[in-house]
């Protein structure tokens, strides 16, 4: 951001940019830390509790924003990919930016993650779920 500039100006001048990249940055300090204290848990053998539990959502979705935020600051460029003549850092932030959300959707939805903390986390109840019909039309008329 400090490099790229949009209409003449650097990325990380432009204030919309900027405040993306400090809030990304305070959630790297939040996670980074979370790691801190699930480790400490570890090593004293106390169990993890809800800090555990959130990493994973944490992760992927950080992730996710991080590369995104790193395609909106290249502007018209960000949708560059596959060896255009333009395109930046190999196109490796648009590739990121879709593995990351098929991260997201193929390790379990942040709903699901959601429910999981809930449940696991909050002790709330688990979700109704819906019972299938038993029996013989159950089994297509076998």
């Amino acid at each position: 951001m400090k490099v790229e500039q949009v209409g003449g100006a650097r990325v990380i001048d432009l204030p919309a940019l900027r405040d993306r990249l400090v809030a990304l940055q305070a959630e790297v300090a939040a996670m980074k830390y979370n790691g801190m204290r699930i480790l400490s848990n570890q090593i004293k053998g106390e169990p993890g509790g809800m800090s555990k539990l959130i990493v994973k959502l944490q992760a992927c979705e950080l992730a996710h924003q991080i590369s995104a935020l790193a395609i909106d600051a290249l502007g018209e460029l960000g949708i560059l990919y596959n060896g255009s003549a333009h395109e930046r850092a190999n196109g490796s932030w648009q590739w990121n930016y879709m593995f990351q959300l098929g991260l997201i959707i193929g390790g379990g939805t942040a709903q699901i993650q959601k429910n999981i903390i809930s449940e696991r986390g909050l002790n709330m109840p688990r979700e109704p779920r819906l019972d299938l019909p038993k029996g013989p039309s159950a089994q297509g008329g076998q």
